[in-house]
This record gives C-alpha cells, structure tokens and sequence, in this order.
C-alpha cells in the first residue's frame, strides 16, 4: 500500500475503535450507574453489561494489534502474544455472549407449551448467571488452545529452516487444521443458537400478527411491538454474526496479511455495530441516548 493508503487506513481504524469505545463505553457506563442505584441487575442488563465490556476490551487490543503489526514484525514478542490471548478471550466470550443475549429475547417472547420451554421462562433469571460464567470458562479453555497452537505452530515455523523442511510443514500442516476445526466448531456452535433462536422468534411473530389481524387492542399492539422489537433484535445480530463468522473462517483457511487484517478490521466494525443495536433496541438506552445527542446539538 502506499503511504496516503496507510495513512486514510489507520485513520478509519482509528475512528472505528473511536465510536467502538464511545458505543461500548455508554453501555457499560449506563449499567453501572443503574446496578450502583438499584443494587441489582436483571438478566438482560448482566448480558448487555458483560458484551459491552467485552466489546470495550476488544476493541482496545484490536486497535493495539494494528499499531503493533503496522511499527514492527512482532509475531514472536511475548507482548504481543499476551494481547492476542487476552483479545482471543474477549472475542470467543462475545460469541456466546450474543448467543445467550438470542436466547433470553427468544425465551422471553415466544410462547410454547413446551414443557422444558416453560421450565426455562420460569427460572431464566437463575439460568443465565449460570451460562455466563460457563460461557466465560469455555471462552477461555478455547483461547488458551488457540494461543498455545499458534505458539507452537510458531515455533515449528522458526525451525522449518534448521531441520528437515517436510516434516516442519507437516508438523505445521497439522497445527493449523487442529486449530481451524476447534475455531469453526466453538463459533459456529453459538451461530447455530443465534440461528436457531431468529427463527422462532420470526415463527412466533408471524403466528401473533396472523392471530391478532382481526382484533385490535392496546395490549395487543404492545404485544406485537415486543415481538417485532425482538424480532428486529436477533436477525441484526445474526446478520452481524454470519458477517464475523465468515470473515474468521475466511481469515483461518487463507493466513494471509491482508485478510488477518480484514477480520481484525471487521472486528472493530463489529464492536460499534452491535453497540448500535443494542442502544436501538433497549428503551432506557435508546432514551438516555436521544437525550445526550439532544443536549449535545444544543
């Protein structure tokens, strides 16, 4: 690239990283300020507080692995390794955060007779702490492995040069099949939920709509509100989600400089897109915002 292009490129991962803290930083901030007055947050608040952080975090360590890969050759710095571990977190803990986020819309708004669907509407308050942390412990085991073999995968590239040279990319082939299958596995798992949970909200607000097309109430056009309200929610995410979850695999099979930089830069993308949503879709957020951007003009 030439330097106006380096230059018109960080600037524009500057400004995403910018509106990514600012989005992600306004979430975390309105729920602690609402957990210190009340004392308690409900599930959903937990979910939206956990992925802005997570989202505040990433965006930090993306926008220090830039700067990092665009100064110097840095794959082996032990720095840089700690950074893309702690950032590996962040990014397999939002998966399952965005997953767990469709499961409480879609718990919460479909009804079913179901007797293991109305188990879960009766204790999903109990149930999502308990998710969140297995979520978060999973989320670390799976980046733990994946920087381990990158490590490894590292390393075996650095002797590739000192020994016999077909059996190091063997060594290396092997590496990164094991770590792509682990990768496509872990994030395509909360994809098929998000998935899963698009389509029954969308099945259950088509029912709504077809048995309240002949009577009209105010309850029931709150009713409707809510199930397009949630609707509207998951397919976003999911939209979002399939867009990470292609340019990763994309990332993973073809290793090359610039689509590692194209996922990293979707990454930042993703940050202040869901933050969007997320501000949209929640009332209180969506007012304390309007009120900001108002005073703000003013």
């Amino acid at each position: 690239m030439s330097s106006l292009q380096i230059i018109a490129f960080l600037v524009a991962v500057a400004d995403l990283a910018l509106c990514g803290l600012i989005s992600n930083g306004f979430i975390v901030t309105m729920k602690i300020t609402e957990w210190a007055k009340s004392k308690r947050l409900t599930s959903s608040n937990h979910l939206l507080l956990s992925i802005g952080i997570s989202n505040f975090i990433s965006t930090i360590l993306m926008a220090v692995y830039f700067l990092c890969e665009f100064l110097t050759d840095t794959r082996n710095c032990i720095l840089v390794q700690i950074i893309n571990g702690i950032a590996a977190f962040a990014v397999f803990s939002r998966f399952w955060l965005t997953a767990l986020l469709c499961v409480f819309y879609c718990i919460k708004i479909v009804n079913s007779n179901n007797s293991l669907f109305l188990w879960c509407k009766m204790r999903i308050s109990w149930l999502m702490p308990q998710l969140l942390v297995g979520s978060l412990v999973i989320s670390m085991i799976v980046s733990i492995f994946s920087i381990r073999q990158t490590s490894i995968q590292s390393k075996s590239n650095t002797t590739a040069n000192i020994r016999n040279v077909t059996q190091a990319r063997t060594l290396i082939s092997f590496y990164t099949s094991s770590q792509q299958l682990v990768l496509s596995i872990y994030s395509g798992c909360p994809l098929l939920v998000v998935l899963l949970c698009s389509i029954l909200v969308v099945a259950s607000l088509c029912r709504h709509v077809c048995r309240m097309t002949s009577k009209e109430s105010s309850f029931r056009n709150f009713q409707t509100e809510a199930h397009v309200r949630a609707a509207g929610t998951v397919l976003s995410l999911l939209i979002l989600y399939l867009l990470l979850y292609l340019t990763e695999n994309v990332a993973v099979l073809i290793y090359t400089d610039k689509n590692r930089f194209i996922y990293v830069f979707v990454l930042l993308v993703y940050a202040p897109a869901q933050a969007t949503i997320l501000i949209l879709v929640n009332p209180k957020l969506n007012q304390e915002a309007t009120r900001m951007l108002t005073r703000t003009k003013s």
